[in-house]
């Protein structure tokens, strides 16, 4: 058990975490900053909330183990605030999809603080946003990323591990270029290709959208994802995710080629390749 536990930025993944840390019993105390009034005031309505903050140092103070929720903008102005203030063996993590950039931030104002940070990122979310669709569930049996480095110790690393796996996710330990590459495919990339078919669909006729089946809307869905929020992913790991676009635009070139050739066994078999990842995916979906 953590003595305390400070949460910087409760939306929905901060809110949902600090579900998940009061119904597991991790932390004696749990605290939390947020920049708006209003959330810091809905906070305090929250049981699992002991403590609001409105300055990141006194939210800081005394905390044996911090982690960053806020929007991925924000995390290394964060990171830089945290590293001049935490105390002595405090360890900081993060949720943010992008571990690079964050990661490299981190390695410039970490050295000359007492603290440590280990980059995190748990694969959990929603396209809903915010507080009110929070829940203690929310990490449960889902994969997580902890990022490796030179300057990271066994032990930082083994604390905020077990952090996750207490929480209920499956740990995969991976650089931050192998994360981001990794996340780029089965994250950024499927989001992109969501975004994309509805703003194609969306500069076809209206009433197209009326006779759409369950099939297009579970397609979708995660285009529904807050813009904001995705074109700044979609920038912090620009390289890898132009790789990925890249890469499907040629796996589409196959079918594309199988199409105007009227080839059906390559037709067929693009279409089995597809089926076979699918298929594993329903096998696997339970880590």
């Amino acid at each position: 058990m953590f003595n305390q536990i400070t949460i910087i930025g409760p939306g929905l993944l901060g809110t949902s975490l600090g579900m998940a840390i009061k119904a597991k019993g991790l932390a004696r105390e749990i605290n939390v900053w947020a920049r708006r009034p209003e959330i810091r005031e809905a906070c305090r309505r929250l049981d699992w909330c002991d403590t609001d903050h409105s300055e990141i140092a006194e939210a800081v103070k005394g905390s044996d183990f911090v982690v960053v929720c806020t929007p991925v903008r924000h995390i290394e102005a964060v990171l830089a605030e945290i590293a001049r203030v935490a105390p002595p063996g405090c360890v900081a993590t993060d949720v943010g999809s992008v571990k690079g950039a964050i990661c490299q931030a981190a390695e410039k104002v970490f050295p000359t603080s007492d603290a440590t940070f280990v980059g995190s990122h748990p694969m959990a979310g929603s396209e809903k946003a915010g507080m009110n669709n929070a829940s203690p569930d929310l990490f449960d049996k889902r994969p997580c990323f902890v990022t490796s480095g030179k300057d990271i110790s066994v032990e930082s690393l083994e604390l905020v591990s077990n952090f996750w796996q207490t929480i209920g996710m499956s740990v995969t330990i991976a650089t931050p270029n192998e994360h981001d590459e990794i996340v780029a495919h089965l994250s950024h990339l499927p989001h992109a290709v969501a975004s994309g078919l509805c703003h194609l669909l969306g500069n076809k006729s209206p009433t197209w959208g009326k006779l759409a089946g369950q099939g297009l809307r579970d397609t979708t869905r995660i285009a529904s994802g807050n813009p904001q929020l995705w074109e700044e992913i979609f920038l912090l790991n620009r390289e890898a995710v132009l790789l990925a676009l890249e890469s499907f635009e040629n796996t589409c070139g196959l079918l594309r080629e199988a199409l105007r050739t009227q080839n059906d066994s390559e037709i067929r078999s693009w279409l089995n390749a597809g089926k076979e990842y699918r298929d594993e995916l329903n096998r696997t979906k339970d880590p």
